[in-house]
């Protein structure tokens, strides 16, 4: 609950601040649900997605605004992620864990570390109109939650497996502005 409580007040936030601001040059306004129709050609499953990353975006908006809402957002989760990674670390003598789990979970730890400090980079430019990184960066915080996401067999399986999908559906709607 808490997480749809800030994310929502993220969302107004970022579109009080963007509207307040200029727009970025070369970035086309449009709806959500245009923008969830333009990265989601091909399946129903990332339009889905899509549509609910973008819930409580404005309707109509500048492309960025949508990047940066599906961005903050997986900044969010990946705070919650590794919050439970650090409890099943953090267990007691009686409930240790075993090697390889554990391993698993410090290395995932610190890929979340390198994918949080991406797409804070990212939205950061994405905010400064400046797209000169936003893509690669997109692409390298993909890589480092997909890393964990190959080698979890834990209790975080599934919030890796979702924080996995908001990452590409940030990078996808940041395509609409830099390509893929």
């Amino acid at each position: 609950m808490t997480f749809v409580i800030t994310a929502a007040v993220l969302v107004s936030s970022l579109a009080v601040m963007l509207i307040a601001g200029e727009a970025c040059d070369n970035v086309p306004t449009m709806t959500s649900s245009d923008a969830c129709l333009t990265l989601s050609n091909t399946t129903e499953r990332w339009h889905a997605l899509c549509r609910e990353t973008l819930l409580n975006a404005p309707a109509t908006a500048e492309v960025t605004v949508y990047a940066l809402v599906a961005t903050r957002l997986a900044i969010l989760r990946y705070r919650d992620t590794v919050g439970e990674i650090d409890q099943m670390l953090g267990g007691t003598r009686e409930k240790k864990l075993p090697a390889a789990e554990g391993a698993a979970l410090e290395h995932c730890r610190e890929k979340y570390g390198e994918a949080r400090s991406l797409m804070a980079g990212v939205a950061d430019q994405l905010f400064a109109c400046d797209m000169s990184r936003v893509r690669q960066e997109y692409i390298d915080a993909q890589v480092a939650v997909g890393s964990c996401h190959t080698r979890m067999g834990s209790p975080v399986t599934d919030m890796v497996s979702a924080d996995f999908d908001l990452t590409i559906v940030a990078y996808l709607l940041g395509a609409i502005i830099v390509g893929r």
